[in-house]
């Protein structure tokens, strides 16, 4: 059993809430391709551009998740998160550089609708909300990278794969690291609150995950 099928966590109950949109996101035409060596490399392009701008929100995000939080303690979990992104952003400039997309391209293009909808969705909870209520929004994203990751570097022949070296990002001991402490996270914030009402963030984490699954449909 691996950290994703551990019936114990919430991030278990979340996804089993929503086991078809989790399957269509996690299972994404897009990761098949990938894996497959049928995606077009201009798709896969596309993609590490609307990443690069992701990155950006996802920075603003974390931002108002340090501003949200109710101690020192918390406030540091998500200044070192935006640190990491910080230098994610940097690697991830280098990256499309090897795919010959240049920072003034990188800094050029406009952002896809299915791409500012996520962002602007968890941005519009995380207003109203608590911190709590962003990282079940950001789970389908941050966690659910770690399992796409784990689960496309057990197909077989993957590493023949063109696009072997994001696989090998996602499936890295230090992402795996990352995706397993938010699961613990989760566990820590469901703790602390449990008047919470878990219906509520079942549907934060289903509709997170619809905007996930159709960020892949851009690209395929």
């Amino acid at each position: 059993m691996t950290i994703y099928n551990n019936d114990k966590t919430f991030f278990y109950k979340l996804k089993s809430s929503c086991k078809k949109q989790w399957s269509q996101y996690t299972e994404h035409r897009f990761l098949g391709e990938l894996i497959n060596n049928k995606l077009p490399t201009r798709s896969f392009k596309n993609y590490l551009i609307q990443d690069y701008i992701f990155l950006q929100q996802f920075l603003k995000i974390l931002s108002l998740c340090a501003f949200k939080s109710k101690n020192y303690q918390e406030m540091q979990r998500y200044i070192n998160f935006i640190f990491g992104i910080k230098n994610e952003i940097n690697l991830h400039i280098g990256y499309c550089k090897k795919w010959k997309i240049s920072q003034k391209l990188l800094n050029s293009i406009r952002v896809e609708k299915s791409n500012s909808d996520y962002t602007n969705y968890v941005l519009k909870i995380g207003k109203k909300g608590d911190n709590f209520d962003i990282l079940t929004c950001l789970s389908p994203c941050i966690i659910g990278y770690g399992e796409i990751g784990y689960k496309l570097s057990h197909i077989k022949d993957w590493k023949k794969s063109k696009y072997r070296s994001w696989v090998e990002m996602y499936a890295s001991k230090e992402y795996q690291e990352v995706a397993k402490d938010n699961i613990y996270y989760l566990d820590k914030l469901r703790s602390e609150n449990p008047s919470k009402k878990i219906s509520d963030l079942k549907k934060l984490f289903k509709k997170s995950t619809i905007l996930e699954r159709d960020f892949w449909e851009t690209f395929v």
